[in-house]
């Protein structure tokens, strides 16, 4: 599939309508080539005064001049970049894909920072001026469809945009390379290359959707929300924190419930409830308001999972991994007590989730272990006994490779934005 196809597909359309939900942002899809930008791929929404100024003389180069330097940015850095339109509005330009270079970006906006709500009115009269109108008596159309948020929502939700987009598009590849249709040329390097790539494992979401989701496939509540809470404050930012963790709570929940609909979990009612989710999320005032929130939502997709065809062997799995934690959970232990092939297990972990055993088990203990380095004082050493680790030179190589800093950082960037 080329990239105008995917972004003209229904699953595109639903993440980006989603994002622009969650953002209460326009949201618009451009090809950046060198110093030019094709015209749009796609987009969600648009509001009055864009449309007004689109229709002015130098409107939409004044527009693609405030906007190409973030979408450069975005590209080379491969991360979100926030910036100011030439309206004096915010907006923010995020990669379609991770560690991509063909020049696809998404730009959410415009949006006006909930920090300084008194500038909207202002912003868009110097704005309008500054295209040609001096003497402009009032603005001609209402600024009312431009939203007050968090100027530290808008980039996590890029984010996620980006996370979820390259999932989608790298199955999109995989299913039209391992097509019936497809030229079945088993020996060609391009075969071999892709089935070496399946084969890896794959790296984990910052947001960990699919391990929320496979934690409600077991319908075990109680570790989607353990899994939720760390990955809401696992916030790295400085500044004001309440407001990143919103904007992250946000996002782990849409990766959620974006991983379960692939896993073929029910999600619809959830989506349904997502506006008075994010009703909920931004009138939160703790971690524990953030968390109950998200839950909420989330338990509609246990109850509905469990109400249709919950996945017994999964649960099965997921009861026996956590019960025998902190000790040795071996995978042909567990596949005897299920009664499974080996095989089989790993095929489903993957298949759902895009997870691998060792990956889902090593992800438990990691989580057991950052619970633990943010409660208590135990040494490095006690807490990887604590989660089933014995050598701490082990323990760190695990946490490293899941988390991208020692336990002893961790601990500490943690405790340095209590």
């Amino acid at each position: 599939m080329n990239p105008a196809a995917f972004f003209r597909s229904d699953a595109v359309h639903r993440v980006l309508k989603r994002a622009s939900e969650a953002a209460c942002t326009p949201i618009s899809v451009h090809f950046v080539d060198g110093e030019e930008e094709r015209p749009p791929l796609g987009g969600i929404g648009a509001c009055a005064l864009c449309r007004h100024v689109s229709e002015l003389p130098d409107g939409i180069a004044t527009c693609l001049k405030s906007r190409l330097p973030a979408s450069k940015q975005a590209i080379r850095t491969g991360k979100p970049a926030p910036f100011l339109c030439h309206m004096g509005f915010a907006c923010v330009s995020t990669p379609a894909f991770d560690n991509d270079t063909r020049g696809l970006v998404i730009t959410l906006g415009p949006f006006c920072p909930s920090e300084a709500p008194e500038t909207l009115a202002d912003d868009a009269m110097r704005g309008l001026r500054a295209l040609g109108d001096k003497e402009l008596p009032f603005l001609p159309v209402p600024v009312t469809d431009i939203a007050l948020v968090s100027a530290a929502a808008v980039p996590a939700i890029a984010e996620w945009v980006t996370e979820t987009l390259t999932e989608l598009w790298n199955r999109e590849q995989d299913a039209a390379v391992t097509s019936p249709n497809a030229v079945d040329d088993t020996d060609s390097p391009r075969r071999r290359t892709v089935r070496r790539a399946k084969g890896r494992t794959p790296d984990t979401s910052p947001y960990r959707g699919a391990e929320i989701a496979a934690a409600l496939a077991a319908g075990n509540q109680s570790q989607a929300r353990t899994l939720l809470r760390s990955s809401v404050l696992d916030v790295t930012n400085q500044g004001e924190i309440l407001a990143v963790r919103r904007a992250r709570t946000i996002a782990v929940v849409g990766a959620a419930l974006e991983a379960a609909e692939r896993a073929g979990l029910e999600t619809s009612d959830s989506w349904e409830e997502f506006p008075a989710f994010l009703a909920a999320v931004r009138q939160a005032r703790t971690d524990s308001e953030l968390v109950t929130g998200a839950m909420a939502l989330l338990a509609i997709v246990l109850r509905r999972t469990a109400r249709a065809t919950t996945d017994g062997a999964l649960a099965e799995l997921n009861r026996i991994v956590m019960d025998k934690l902190p000790d040795s959970v071996q995978l042909n232990e567990v596949a005897q007590r299920l009664g499974r092939h080996p095989t089989a297990i790993t095929h489903q972990l993957q298949r759902k989730f895009g997870l691998s055993y060792s990956q889902y088990v090593g992800r438990l203990r990691i989580d057991m272990a950052k619970d633990l380095l943010r409660r208590t004082r135990l040494s490095i050493q006690d807490v990887a006994r604590r989660v089933g680790i014995d050598d701490a030179s082990n323990f760190s190589k695990l946490f490293r490779r899941f988390e991208g800093v020692s336990p002893a950082q961790y601990r500490t960037q943690f405790r340095s934005k209590r």
